[in-house]
């Protein structure tokens, strides 16, 4: 059974969709780079895909589920990277982790990752303070290592490397090929090619439509997107 399962959804404002007929699925492991140009509904498409926006057509199935009768079990298991992650104001950094390790009674061994995750981005030492005073960067790597340390069946990311510098694109992109190895299916919208993360597909958001692309692709194509 595929994790995610998207079939013919529509989203929209006013008369217009923005896009339609949206379908693909994703299965443990698959890693799916979503392209496309500014203004095609990237972010849109993701924000429905996690659930934060209503469809006007079709439907999302998490593990065989419509996502609006997934139980609360099943969607913990999904993890999304916004483009400007939000934080609470009263919590330092770490406080998210614990928050979040609280929430979801993790053992000594999530606890143990979760902290291996702050220092392969660089920000343990920076636990004690809070994510508002942080750089975009900071809060990238933040959002990252809260949705990784979740170990989700699904993670979604929306432009996670673009805020990073090099070595903290290429750390991410490592993390990422590891929760896919594990069994991850992730979906991350990108605009450039990446350097060690090897994606299994190819999703091309253009004109309203989702097109699969088929084989690598080279300089040029990210040029144009």
């Amino acid at each position: 059974m595929d994790i995610l399962d998207v079939r013919d959804i529509a989203f929209g404002y006013g008369r217009a969709n923005i896009w339609e007929q949206v379908t693909f699925s994703l299965a443990a492991g698959d890693v799916a780079l979503l392209v496309g140009p500014n203004g095609a509904g990237k972010s849109t498409l993701l924000r429905c895909l996690a659930g934060w926006e209503r469809l006007r057509e079709g439907t999302i199935l998490l593990n065989g589920t419509a996502l609006e009768r997934a139980r609360p079990t099943g969607r913990s298991r999904m993890a999304f990277v916004a483009d400007v992650p939000a934080f609470y104001d009263d919590l330092t950094a770490y406080e998210h982790v614990e928050l979040l390790g609280r929430a979801n009674n993790w053992d000594d061994e999530r606890w143990d990752e979760a902290d291996r995750l702050l220092e392969r981005f660089g920000i343990a030492r920076f636990c004690d303070q809070y994510p508002q005073s942080f750089s975009r960067g900071m809060r990238g790597k933040l959002a990252c290592t809260l949705a990784l340390a979740v170990q989700p069946a699904l993670l979604m990311l929306d432009e996670p490397t673009g805020p990073l510098d090099p070595t903290s694109a290429r750390v991410l992109e490592e993390e990422l090929a590891r929760a896919a190895a594990c069994g991850c299916a992730i979906i991350m919208s990108c605009h450039h090619a990446l350097e060690t993360l090897q994606p299994t597909c190819m999703l091309m958001l253009k004109g309203g439509r989702l097109e699969h692309l088929d084989g690598p692709v080279d300089d040029a194509f990210w040029k144009s997107v």
